[in-house]
């Protein structure tokens, strides 16, 4: 799922499908696989959402010999296919903008379509055929973050107990390279200071990895455990290493905002200029370790990508900030 670009919700709700029982079924179920393999929070509410515009499309436009609408999976064939593709890209508009849809956007829906097909071998619910080309990526630059600028956000964090949160969650997106829900999940025994190590048992599709750090690291998250977690813990049976101010598990909002907050206390205008998120950390900490010399299947292990091309598209970047 790392080369899909996320939809807005709102260019989402030009189309309101409604399908048959049948293929809700497929849709519910389709879900509930996504979940297992614990893709993001908005993958699963979008792709079953892009799946139930494609059954609605099937019902609606496309037809059979008979005349009638493609109600049953089996039923589907290329052509079926090929035509809503043809649809997405010359007829579907977005209801926010009203203008055509972008190729990130096509790509995301062939994609699903593509991972449905996917889920129906693997439960062995039947084959479904999609042979449709991604659309051109639109070319979009990442925002990568100097070692001197990561280093203003460390040195931005506040000195109080809530500044030793700030420092345990840049070592984690940045000095572990982890994803935003993959921070979120971590437990309490994921994070063994002793070994240097974080474990990640819910990485994408519940690929489990272990991912080494260093000193400083270390003891940004031997201080936030002493320090900081019991003061802000309510209930003692909390397994989330990272809580948020309530004393539960943080969210992404909070991490965000405690991102955002670092970056405005720098006196770094370069940086304050930059549009940067939690996974701006992870492109970075990947660049730096490339530029360090550290060979590219290294990286892709650190990373937890499943495809080495993946971690290709770092060796420009590289490049371009040294």
């Amino acid at each position: 799922c790392n080369s899909v670009t996320s939809v807005t919700g709102k260019e989402q709700e030009g189309v309101k499908a409604k399908t048959s029982y049948t293929y809700k079924r497929y849709t519910e179920s389709f879900r509930e696989w996504l979940q297992l393999l614990n893709y993001s929070k908005s993958g699963i509410d979008r792709m079953p959402r892009q799946l139930a515009e494609f059954f609605s499309w099937l019902e609606k436009e496309a037809r059979l010999p008979d005349g009638q609408g493609v109600k049953e999976i089996s039923s589907i064939t290329r052509t079926h296919t090929k035509l809503f593709y043809h649809h997405l890209k010359y007829h579907r508009k977005s209801q926010n903008s009203g203008e055509f849809l972008k190729s990130s956007t096509q790509n995301s829906y062939i994609h699903c379509l593509k991972l449905f097909a996917h889920y129906l071998e693997e439960t062995g619910q039947g084959k479904l055929t999609i042979d449709l080309p991604y659309e051109p990526k639109e070319v979009t630059r990442r925002e990568i973050l100097t070692l001197k600028e990561i280093d203003s956000l460390y040195n931005a964090t506040t000195d109080d107990e809530k500044g030793l949160r700030e420092r345990a969650i840049l070592s984690l997106y940045y000095g572990c390279g982890v994803r935003s829900n993959e921070g979120i999940q971590m437990n309490l025994e994921d994070v063994m200071t002793d070994k240097k190590m974080v474990y990640v048992r819910k990485g994408k599709q519940y690929k489990e990895r272990y991912v080494p750090f260093v000193a400083h690291q270390q003891k940004d998250f031997l201080l936030y455990l002493k320090h900081c977690r019991p003061q802000l813990l309510r209930n003692p049976e909390e397994q989330a290493f990272l809580l948020g101010n309530q004393g539960k598990r943080i969210g992404y909002g909070l991490l965000l905002g405690t991102l955002k907050r670092l970056q405005e206390r720098t006196a770094d205008e370069k940086l304050q200029a930059k549009t940067i998120g939690l996974h701006t950390l992870r492109h970075s900490i990947a660049t730096h370790l490339l530029q360090t010399g550290m060979k590219l299947d290294s990286i892709s292990r650190f990373l937890g990508h499943s495809k080495l091309r993946s971690t290709q598209a770092y060796t420009h970047l590289a490049h371009e900030i040294e």
